[in-house]
C-alpha cells in the first residue's frame, strides 16, 4: 500500500467577512474544528488578535473593510469561498442601505478578482412587499447583488436567531424580565419561525461542504412557528417568572416601538428602530429544501431559550451583538484641534503613581463597569448613563460581555476597549 499527498482546493482558506460579529465570531472556531483553514477579515487587527481562536495555526488574520475595495480584494485573493456576514443596523446613520449596497458590490468584484469559487451569505427572511421594513429590504437587496455576480452564491434567509448574546434574544430577554405587563404594538401577534444559533452555524458549514447548495436561495428556520407573544410567555416560564400580561394596542407605530425598546433594553435607538420595524413582518420558511440538503437536528424554541439562559447564568456568552462595530479612537491622541473647537487650545496632563504591582492594578481595571460598577461617584456615573440614553445611546444597561475578562473590541457600559 502507498499514499500520495494531493494538493486540493480545500487547502485554500475560507474568508469570513464579519469575523468579529455575533455569527462570524462563532463560525470561525467551528470551521476550524471541521478542518477548514480560515482567513478572518476585520477592520482592526488588535480586535482580531484578541479572539480566542486567533492563535490557531490554521487562522490568518486580515485587516480590511468591505467599503475599501483594495483591502477587500487583498483579503479575498486565493480564498476558495467567502462567508459574507456583514450588514448595517444603524438606522440613525443616513445612507446605511447605500453603504450596504456598495459593500456588496465590492464583495462581488473582489471575489471575482480573487478567484473565489463560492459566496455564502446570511440574510433575512421576508417577502418583498410594500410592507417589508427598510432593514429587511436592504438585506434582500444585498442578496440580489451577490447572487447576480459571476461567483455562485448561496443565499441563506433566516428569521429571529435565538442564542445568548444575539440582538433578538437580548430584546426578548430584557422586555420579558423587566415588564410584568406590556402594552405592545400589534406586531406582538406576528408569526415568526426562530432558529437557534447552533442550527444557523450548522447550515453555514453544511452549505460550504455540500456543492448541491451552490447558487441557491434557501430559507432556514427552526421547527416552531410562534408569535412574539408566545415567545415572551415561553421565556417567562423558562426563566422562572410569572406569566406576563400582554395588551396589544393599535396606535403603536414602529417609531414609537423603537423608543420603547430603547428605554427598556440595552439596545441603542439606532438598532432598536430597524428591529422594531422588522417585527411587523411575518417571517416564516416558505421552502424547506435546506433540511434535505443539509440535514441536522433542529432545536426548538424552548430548548434554544433554555440553552441561552444557561449561558447567561454561567457568564459564558461566546459572542454578543455588541461585539461588532468600528473601534473609534478618542480625540486626544491626535495632534490637532477638533473641528468644532474654533481654534481654542486646551492643554492638560495627568500622572498618577500607584503603590501596587501592575498585575494587581490590572486585575482591578479589568473588572470596571457592568455588574461591578465604578469605584467612586456612582451617582455621577448613573447621571452620565441617563444622559447617554436620552441622546439614543446604550447608557449603563449594555454592561459587559464578561464580568472579569476584557478583550479589544469589548463593550464596557457605554465605552469600548480600543487596546
Amino acid at each position: 500500500m502507498f499514499s500520495v499527498e494531493v494538493k486540493r482546493d480545500s487547502d485554500k482558506p475560507v474568508l469570513v467577512a464579519g469575523s468579529t460579529g455575533y455569527v462570524g465570531g462563532r463560525l470561525v472556531p467551528r470551521l476550524l474544528e471541521a478542518g477548514h483553514r480560515v482567513r478572518a477579515l476585520g477592520r482592526s487587527l488588535d480586535k482580531l488578535r484578541c479572539r480566542p481562536w486567533a492563535s490557531d495555526p490554521n487562522v490568518e488574520l486580515a485587516r480590511g473593510d468591505v467599503l475599501d475595495q483594495d483591502s477587500l480584494e487583498s483579503a479575498a485573493a486565493g480564498c476558495r469561498a467567502v462567508f459574507y456576514l456583514v450588514h448595517s443596523m444603524k438606522a440613525a446613520k443616513k445612507g446605511y442601505a447605500a453603504a450596504d449596497r456598495q459593500a456588496a458590490q465590492n464583495m462581488v468584484t473582489a471575489a471575482a478578482a480573487g478567484g473565489v469559487e463560492r459566496i455564502i451569505y446570511l440574510g433575512g427572511l421576508g417577502d418583498e412587499t410594500d410592507s417589508l421594513s427598510d432593514h429587511l429590504r436592504s438585506r434582500a437587496e444585498v442578496g440580489r447583488i451577490l447572487t447576480s455576480g459571476p461567483v455562485p452564491t448561496t443565499y441563506l434567509r433566516a428569521a429571529m436567531i435565538l442564542g445568548a448574546g444575539s440582538a433578538s434574544f437580548e430584546l426578548l430577554r430584557y422586555l420579558a424580565d423587566r415588564l410584568p405587563m406590556m402594552i405592545t404594538p400589534r406586531w406582538v401577534r406576528t408569526r415568526v419561525q426562530p432558529i437557534a444559533i447552533a442550527n444557523v452555524l450548522g447550515y453555514l458549514i453544511g452549505c460550504l461542504e455540500n456543492e448541491a447548495t451552490t447558487g441557491r436561495t434557501l430559507d432556514i428556520g427552526g421547527p416552531d412557528v410562534v408569535s412574539y407573544a408566545e415567545l415572551f410567555q415561553m421565556y417567562a416560564r423558562l426563566a422562572g417568572l410569572r406569566r406576563r400580561w400582554i395588551i396589544p394596542v393599535p396606535f403603536f407605530s414602529p417609531r414609537l416601538s423603537s423608543y420603547w425598546i430603547h428605554l427598556v433594553t440595552p439596545l441603542p435607538a439606532s438598532m432598536a428602530r430597524p428591529l422594531a420595524e422588522g417585527l411587523r413582518n411575518t417571517v416564516v420558511v416558505g421552502d424547506d429544501a435546506v433540511t434535505r440538503l443539509v440535514p441536522q437536528k433542529l432545536i426548538g424554541c424552548q430548548e434554544a431559550i433554555s440553552r441561552a439562559l444557561e449561558r447567561v447564568r454561567q457568564q459564558s456568552v461566546e459572542t454578543c451583538w455588541m461585539d461588532a462595530g468600528r473601534l473609534m479612537p478618542p480625540e486626544w491622541p491626535y495632534c490637532d484641534d477638533a473641528p468644532y473647537s474654533g481654534g481654542t487650545v486646551y492643554e492638560t496632563g495627568w500622572r498618577v503613581r500607584l503603590q501596587a504591582e501592575a498585575e494587581d492594578v490590572w486585575a482591578v481595571l479589568t473588572r470596571l463597569g457592568g455588574r461591578h460598577g465604578w469605584h467612586s461617584t456612582q451617582a455621577w456615573w448613573r447621571l452620565r448613563g441617563m444622559a447617554d440614553r436620552l441622546v439614543g445611546g446604550v447608557g449603563l444597561r449594555r454592561g459587559r460581555r464578561d464580568q472579569n475578562e476584557v478583550l479589544v473590541g469589548d463593550a464596557v457600559d457605554f465605552w469600548r476597549v480600543l487596546r
